[in-house]
Parts: structure tokens; sequence; C-alpha cells
């Protein structure tokens, strides 16, 4: 006999509050479309199963009075009771319109994408009404016969003391068709690749999400489709860094520009460029704020914020060597490596 409290994780005097908490804490858990373990569906069918008696007072009150008794007669009585309760949700469901399921993507962007706008056409993968059969399961005349496997009634039970299952061979209609679509063998439905286009709006940021009616998967038995959700992912950009409405660039300088200042072209998001005026002894990580050239967003746009870094060459011409020695006197450096050999340096250090 199964021990519904042990599957659920809670002690037999477990209040309702308690038992509801320690269901849904499972039941996201072990949800399919959350856990791709194959044990997980299985498990899943427990958790409801032991929920669905346990969070019914006259069912748990039965349940627990055959538990104590350990009455295998009662508990075959009980199970064909909880058996024709779940006959008649099988066929209300069968029935029953269902809304499709939702489908969730990414729609990655460029910088420039999202802070001016485009159209995108985004291509994925759902589920429709088979277009050869029009989600009917079969080509022509609908011929059906009756599931030898459970008898027609859509659920099979294995062993006195377990619940139904829903069919496996019939996937719970309680029929089999004769003649089923070869296109989706007779299951209504087919995988197509659909292809929407999509205007985004300028101003468009990091997790903002699309919603496009509709364009989800398709509903059974009638039911409405889902709709397709896009989650906006921001490209890292080669130049620009993003910091909300801001934008951060790195410039580098020479060292001639950032003793003596100067003008200076700065890219800005969308190909132009922008001039401004450095000021004579520019330091290594100085920073300026161009107003007005960063993000745009519904406030207006954001700043470009300019990190400036002094390039060293690594190599220069003689000329430029000569000039650099002339400055280093003027400025009394010492130390300064003239282009002497290293004898000549030595004997010069040594005093000789």
């Amino acid at each position: 006999m199964k021990d519904y409290y042990r599957i659920l994780g809670v002690e037999p005097g477990a209040g309702v509050e308690e038992i509801k908490k320690a269901y849904r804490r499972l039941a996201r858990k072990y949800h399919p479309d959350r856990n791709p373990d194959p044990s997980a569906h299985e498990l899943f069918r427990e958790i409801n199963e032991a929920y669905h008696v346990l969070s019914d007072p006259e069912k748990r009150q039965e349940y627990d009075r055959i538990l104590r008794s350990g009455d295998e007669k009662g508990f075959r009585d009980f199970v064909e009771y909880i058996q024709g309760l779940i006959d008649n949700l099988l066929k209300e469901r069968r029935s029953k319109p269902r809304r499709g399921q939702d489908v969730r993507l990414k729609l990655t962007l460029t910088l420039e994408e999202a802070a001016f706008g485009t159209e995108k056409e985004v291509a994925y993968e759902r589920w429709v009404d088979c277009p050869r059969c029009e989600g009917r399961g079969a080509v022509g005349k609908v011929e059906t016969s009756v599931c030898h496997s459970c008898s027609g009634k859509g659920r099979r039970v294995s062993g006195i003391f377990s619940f139904p299952r829903p069919c496996p061979v019939c996937e719970g209609r309680g029929y089999i068709l004769r003649n089923p679509c070869p296109t989706c063998h007779g299951r209504g439905r087919a995988v197509v690749t659909s292809r929407i286009k999509l205007s985004v709006p300028p101003g468009t940021d990091e997790g903002d999400v699309f919603r496009v009616s509709g364009k989800g998967h398709a509903g059974l038995n009638g039911g409405a489709s889902g709709d397709l959700y896009l989650r906006v992912v921001l490209k890292e950009h080669p130049i620009f860094r993003k910091s909300g409405r801001d934008l951060h660039l790195e410039k580098s300088i020479s060292y001639p520009l950032a003793v003596l200042g100067g003008v200076v072209r700065i890219p800005t998001l969308g190909g132009g460029e922008k001039e401004i005026f450095l000021e004579p002894g520019t330091e290594c990580g100085a920073t300026k704020t161009i107003s007005g050239e960063g993000f745009p967003s519904g406030k207006g746009r954001g700043n470009l914020i300019v990190t400036f870094r002094v390039e060293i060459p690594k190599n220069v011409s003689e000329k430029q060597r000569k000039l650099l020695l002339k400055l280093a006197q003027t400025m009394g450096e010492e130390g300064i490596d003239t282009g002497r050999s290293l004898g000549e340096r030595i004997a010069r250090w040594m005093g000789v």
C-alpha cells in the first residue's frame, strides 16, 4: 500500500496548508517541463496522486482508516472509487478544449539595434494543427477501433495498489485510429518552423519582453494557441560598455596630446564622431562626459563617458628619441638611457 505521507514528505498529522506547501514544492521540482530527468514524469504523477487523496478531507479520512487497519479489501474498494473519479476527469480532459503551451525564447540584439530600433525575423519551432489532416489525426473519414490495451477506458492500472494512468498506447483517448495521418501519425499536431517579423522600437533594453499573442503551441480539442514570449539579450559591443542609460568608452591618446592638449575625435553609437577639446596635462584614467550621446530611453538619452588612456610608444625613431632626450634634459630627468653602449654606461656609473 502506498504511503502518501511519505511521498509528500509530511507527517500523518500534517495540516492542510503544510500538505499544500509540500505539494507545490515537489510539483515545481519534478514538473516534466522543468525537470528533464526521465524519472521525474513518474514522480510527478505520484505526487499528484498523493495530493489528490490527502487534500480531500473525506478521501484522506478513508485512506487513514484503511492504512491503520491494513484492510486489503477496503483498499481495493477505495481504489475503485478513486478510479471512477479519475475516469471522469480523464473523459473531461479528453473532450475539454485546452490552451496550448507558451513558447519562450531569447531575442539577441546588437547595441545599435536596441538603441535605434530594427525589424527582426524570428524563426522557431512549435506545435500546430497538422496541415494535412487539419488536426483530426486522420486523412479522409476518421475510422477508429477500441484500444485493446485499455479496453476503451483510456487508462491502465498496474496492480491493485496503483492508481490509473493514461494508457500509453492510445494516449488516454480510449480508441485507436485505423487510418492515422501519415504526417502526424494520428496525433493531429505536427512540429513546424514558424517565422514572424517583429518591430523592435528604439530604446529597447536588456530584459525587455515582447509578447506575440497566439504564436505559441497549438491548443488541444479546439483550445486557443499559447503565446510567444521573446526576452531581449544584448550582445557585447566591441567599443561601448552600457551601464543603465550611460555608455562608457576607452580612448587612447598620445603622450604629446596628453601634455599639450588639443582636439580629439570620439566615436559615437551609430557610427558618427564627436569632437571634444582635451585640456593640457590630461592624466591616464581621466574622464570626460559627453551629454546626450548615451543610450536612448523614454526619458531621453544618457551620456557618453570617455576614459582616456595615455599611449606610451615602445619604438621611436632616432629623431623622436633626440627630441625626447632634449625634453628630459629641460625637465632635469636623471638616469635616462642616452643610447651609450653598455660598457660606456657601466664605466660612467663606476666613475671611470
